[in-house]
């Protein structure tokens, strides 16, 4: 059976149901998947940061206190250069927003990981784990990741790529992006 994707309209329809006045949620549903894919979208020959994905967060879908929830799967080919996946939160282009994970990959073949980003009590302000720590589940000396992406509006979250060599390849085979409205 083909996954539903409901429309920024849809969306937002069901969040402002869900939202009851006392200012908690009404929590009948749950999470809500934005977009899922597992159509294999490779990246190689060019250094250029490249847009795998873009998801678009409707308007006021998350609250002041929603959380994104993005689940990748990627493949790379194997030797010692880099393969960097990057989820990035609120640009309008590949290179531009708030990275919000930053992972590279060598000689790992496959990568599975999951980034949270959570509306912090406002729909302005972010917080995420680290970007760059491979398993987000373990403690880390890296800092937390804050955000300022305006999610009134609609925002665009993108899975990018960027290689050190041209001749490598970093594949995203799959991703999930996934909502839970916070008032």
């Amino acid at each position: 059976m083909p996954l539903y994707k409901a429309s920024a309209s849809e969306l937002t329809a069901l969040v402002a149901a869900d939202n009851n006045t006392s200012g908690f949620i009404k929590d009948t549903e749950g999470w809500r998947v934005l977009d899922a894919s597992a159509v294999a979208v490779p990246h190689t020959g060019t250094l250029t940061e490249t847009a795998l994905a873009t998801i678009v967060v409707p308007a006021g879908a998350m609250g002041p206190n929603g959380i994104l929830r993005v689940t990748t799967i990627s493949t790379v080919n194997t030797n010692a250069n880099n393969k960097t996946l990057r989820i990035r939160f609120g640009g309008s282009s590949a290179a531009t927003g708030t990275q919000f994970m930053s992972v590279a990959n060598t000689t790992g073949i496959s990568h599975m990981n999951q980034r949270l980003i959570h509306n912090r009590n406002s729909q302005s302000v972010q917080i995420g784990a680290a970007s760059g720590v491979t398993n987000v589940f373990a403690a880390s000396t890296a800092a937390a990741i804050a955000g300022a992406i305006d999610t009134s509006v609609a925002v665009n979250l993108m899975v990018t790529a960027i290689l050190a060599d041209v001749g490598d390849t970093i594949t995203l085979e799959s991703y999930l992006v996934e909502l839970k409205y916070g008032a």
